[in-house]
């Protein structure tokens, strides 16, 4: 049972509008004591200081600078949210509005267009660092969060870095979804649809405000400058940019995620007997892998592992004729940057994180167990993605080079 009302809240010294509520009784108990919370006291809302879930949200006239938090460490998320963060850049055009991103991402920022006053979270900086540079660091972010003066901060993932930084950041009117990790911290939060893909967490956030998605899948360029300083590696390696790349990423964040050194072998080897020059990427901890691969290929491949950044990457899965690779954060910066996309399953759901692209195939081996997440701490062979056969992965590539050349 759910019942209906409305509640006049009043947010520091802004009046909040006047919202429509539907409040779950047995939750509502529970979720009056977050005002009570002794770590909220610093900040905490004026008047009621209630936390409901609401589906209508801020009137825009009554907005006088935005804060937009996108602070996840996972590139792939972070790249899946670009379409909704345009959209805020969009309807915010004629507001004050303030992005605070992973510093790590910069360089994906920088082919944003028109993408401005952006507040840098130096996350590995901090984790690098001692203890008091590391508070120095923090205590810097938080500051700069705080000059920018907002009253509203919209939280898109609702992470425990971001949390934490939407409360400091001093906005009276704090967003996220309904799932957040600190949601005490929000006093607005959005339900997000169920079993839908992960970009419909960032756009169901961005559409309750009253923003328009043109595109879920955001098309990413690369800069000038990276693709300049991409053809001076390639020239290096004397690799030719007019014959054909393809771009392999053997990693992933997951050991679950990955598909066997066999299968990358031998297709790396199909590639470059056709004709392909193959490059190998990833990051430092890739780097294990992608060597047991290269000791073993009978045709020469190029390992550019832990050597190229993120700019660069861009620019080469831009100059790429295909993208091969695990379900990870590369696979989705390929599908941004429109190259055709084959991506490597195994558990994981590819309805809710594929690759963001018609032009893309998503294989896998067997279908999961119905109890994967039980037993995934048990598996150590991984049927759903170790059983997924080279013949199939070929073929796929096969399909999306012919419809490249048509």
């Amino acid at each position: 049972m759910k019942i209906q009302c409305s509640v006049d809240f009043a947010l520091s010294s802004n009046p909040w509008p006047r919202l429509k509520k539907e409040i779950d009784p047995k939750a509502a108990g529970f979720e009056l004591l977050f005002p009570l919370c002794p770590t909220l006291l610093l900040n905490r809302p004026q008047g009621p200081g209630f936390f409901w879930r609401t589906k209508m949200i801020l009137e825009p006239d009554k907005i006088r600078s935005i804060l937009v938090l996108m602070m996840d460490r996972h590139l792939g998320n972070f790249v899946v949210s670009l379409s909704s963060i345009v959209a805020f850049q969009k309807y915010f055009q004629n507001k004050p509005c303030y992005f605070a991103f992973d510093s790590n991402y910069r360089e994906v920022v920088e082919s944003v267009d028109g993408l401005n006053n952006i507040i840098s979270f130096p996350r590995r900086e901090i984790y690098k660092s001692g203890l008091v540079k590391r508070i120095l660091l923090y205590v810097r972010f938080i500051n700069s969060l705080r000059s920018a003066d907002c009253d509203v901060a919209i939280d898109l993932q609702g992470g425990n870095a971001s949390s934490i930084a939407s409360f400091l950041s001093g906005a009276s009117s704090r967003l996220s979804n309904s799932s957040a990790r600190r949601p005490y911290f929000y006093n607005i939060k959005i339900d997000l649809p169920v079993g839908e893909h992960k970009v419909r967490n960032y756009t169901k956030v961005a559409e309750a405000l009253g923003a328009t998605i043109d595109e879920p899948n955001y098309r990413l360029y690369p800069s000038n400058r990276r693709t300049e300083s991409l053809n001076k590696i390639l020239e290096l390696h004397r690799i030719a940019s007019h014959r054909p790349i393809i771009s392999v990423h053997a990693g992933a964040g997951n050991i679950h995620k990955q598909w066997t050194t066999d299968g990358f072998v031998e297709i790396t080897d199909w590639l470059t007997s056709e004709g392909f020059q193959v490059i190998l990427v990833g990051s430092d901890r890739d780097l294990d892998k992608i060597e047991a691969i290269m000791t073993r290929l009978s045709h020469k491949a190029y390992n550019f592992a832990g050597t190229l950044s993120l700019g660069e990457l861009m620019a080469l899965f831009h100059m790429s004729s295909l993208f091969l690779g695990n379900d990870s954060g590369p696979m989705h910066l390929a599908a941004a940057m429109g190259t055709p996309v084959v991506g490597l399953f195994g558990p994981v759901d590819e309805r809710r994180w594929g690759p963001l692209s018609t032009n893309s195939i998503v294989l896998r081996g067997e279908n999961a167990c119905e109890d994967c997440g039980e037993k995934r701490k048990d598996c150590h062979d991984f049927p759903c993605i170790t059983t997924l056969k080279p013949e199939k992965v070929k073929k796929a590539i096969s399909e999306l080079l012919a419809a490249r050349q048509n």
